[in-house]
């Protein structure tokens, strides 16, 4: 098979298929060198169709693209098993026999098999790209808002999209150092008691506040002025007056008096701001206090509400009780010294007995019958089902392998059809030859091997002729024997001896050749086993079976994730 996987490769290649040179046979094809192959062959088989050349990272749409991919094989008249799994978890006997029927049906005069070499440069680029915005549009788009963070998977890396973490514009009041300060004391507040401008604010707020001040002061040259004014009528006598100590109450308190003339301008907003933030705080304090006394009001009236429900239900279970003893004693009283309704109760009762018993005794003997017939016919039926089964199952065996036969027939034949014509009409360039001397090198080992073949069974007729002629042979010198010895065993005691030990050696001879008979049997059957085992392991159904469950546990971190996203 190697030969015919190189000619598939070669013809591969020739229609612009994205194979490496190291791959050599058809047993290297993963998934997506199978799809990339499928979908080449048969948009050169059929113009007017466009597919994608590489899976998708998404399982359904992995999916959807091998059903389509297999839906079109077999509109071309594939006959074989053809579905999605034939192609994401193919093997190597399965992709030479797709490819191979593709191959067949490929015209001999198509645009595809020009040479990559004649497109130029900028042809190959506008081509690349048609084809990426094509995979792009057959994909499922999701809006960046639903993705996490915005971040999606974009031709084997990350493509980030998203104002997920975008704030709004809060702004916080920092109290920054002035370089063009040169009071000692208000640097030794900055020095050891200010806090950093990052721990006066959250890190969203910082960069707002920080803009937000200097355009603020951009935006106010008068209120600028003005804190200018104040802060040069200071005297240095006022502030060396001041009492300064090392503790960060006094500093905090000093630096207050000197920069609150500074500040100004923003307590007066700043304080009308705190009115309006208390004046609201009472309101909700005193709206807060109305729904708690509210709220213990009507804790209270439901506590009432559930103790008067559990007395109406013990009262109404205290009427029911007395009621039921009401009734009770009504009836008892009725019945008192009534000796004649005592009586017409025992005749009642005893009558019904009889005729419960009269009626079962009657339908025993309608049941029996009836009882023995159904079981006689139901073990028939069983029986007859079973046989049925047996012979039915037998039938469809032998169907299923006389339609396998029938198509493995058909396809050798039509296959070898093909390659002769293919051989026939092939120009006499150097690759073409070299396919006719390697199909014809094929058909040399398919026509060597049959003659083997031929040989063989042949040689296994000659020599079934030869047992059989000499068991006849054997058979015919017994029975010979038999008459010769008979005659004589009858007056000759050695003769009957000769005669028994003539019928031991007669059942040792069958007995053995019995015998090898069953060892034949045994090794043909062995054989067929051994065959049947090379077959199924040749499907590697323990690799698709992995395959299987890592795509499946795919497909389920996938739900998940969209799960998570809705």
């Amino acid at each position: 098979m190697e030969e015919v996987d190189k000619i598939i490769i070669d013809a591969l290649k020739h229609l612009d298929c994205d194979i490496g040179d190291d791959i050599q046979s058809l047993k290297q094809f993963d998934a997506d060198m199978v799809v990339n192959a499928i979908s080449t062959c048969l948009e050169a088989v059929t113009l007017d169709v466009t597919l994608p050349k590489r899976l998708p990272p998404s399982m359904s749409s992995r999916l959807n693209i091998a059903s389509s991919l297999a839906q079109h094989i077999k509109d071309l008249g594939f006959r074989g098993d053809m579905g999605y799994q034939t192609i994401l978890y193919c093997n190597e006997v399965e992709v030479r026999r797709v490819l191979m029927f593709l191959i067949e049906r490929l015209p001999r005069e198509s645009i595809k098999n020009i040479p990559a070499e004649e497109m130029g440069y900028v042809p190959k680029i506008i081509k690349i790209i048609e084809d990426k915005i094509k995979d792009t549009v057959r994909q499922v788009w999701i809006p960046s808002s639903l993705l996490k963070y915005g971040i999606r998977e974009y031709d084997g890396g990350y493509l980030v999209n998203s104002l997920g973490n975008s704030c709004p514009l809060l702004n916080e009041n920092l109290d920054m150092p002035k370089s063009r300060n040169k009071d000692e004391v208000l640097k030794q507040y900055w020095i050891h008691n200010l806090p950093d401008v990052t721990r006066q604010c959250s890190p969203r707020k910082l960069i707002p506040s920080l803009l937000f001040k200097d355009s603020r002061f951009l935006k106010n040259p008068d209120l600028l002025n003005t804190i200018r004014k104040q802060s040069e009528n200071i005297s240095l006598d006022d502030i060396q007056n001041m009492k300064i100590t090392l503790s960060s109450g006094d500093v905090n308190a000093d630096v207050k008096m000197i920069a609150g003339k500074e500040e100004t301008g923003e307590k007066i907003i700043e304080q009308e701001k705190e009115n309006r933030i208390i004046d609201v705080a009472n309101e909700l304090e005193a709206i807060k206090l109305k729904y708690i006394a509210l709220q213990e009001v009507t804790k209270n009236n439901e506590l009432q509400l559930s103790q008067l429900r559990i007395m109406k239900n013990e009262e109404q279970e205290v009427l029911k009780n007395t009621l039921s003893k009401v009734k009770l004693k009504t009836k008892t009283l009725a019945v008192i010294n009534k000796e004649e309704n005592m009586a017409k109760l025992k005749n009642i009762i005893q009558n019904a007995s009889d005729r419960l018993v009269e009626l079962a005794n009657q339908w025993n003997e309608v049941q029996t019958p009836l009882l023995d017939e159904y079981r006689s016919l139901q073990n028939t039926l069983t029986t007859e089902e079973a046989k049925m089964q047996e012979e039915q199952q037998k039938l469809n065996n032998m169907k299923e392998t006389y339609q396998k036969l029938v198509e493995d027939l058909r396809e050798k034949s039509l296959l070898e059809k093909n390659l002769i014509q293919k051989c026939q009409q092939l120009n006499r360039n150097n690759n073409r030859s070299a396919y006719t001397r390697r199909i014809l090198e094929i058909i040399g080992n398919i026509r060597k091997q049959n003659d083997e073949i031929q040989k063989v069974l042949k040689d296994t007729r000659e020599i079934q002729k030869d047992i059989n002629n000499l068991s006849g042979q054997v058979d015919r010198s017994f029975t010979l024997s038999e008459e010769l010895i008979f005659s004589d065993a009858k007056q000759d005691e050695t003769a009957r001896k000769a005669y028994k030990l003539l019928a031991a050696l007669r059942d040792e001879c069958s007995s053995i050749l019995k015998a090898v008979t069953d060892l034949g049997l045994a090794e043909r059957e062995s054989r067929n086993l051994q065959e049947q085992i090379e077959n199924e392991k040749s499907k590697e159904i323990a690799a698709k079976l992995e395959r299987v469950n890592s795509d499946l546990e795919q497909i389920q971190k996938e739900t998940q994730s969209l799960l998570k996203q809705s």
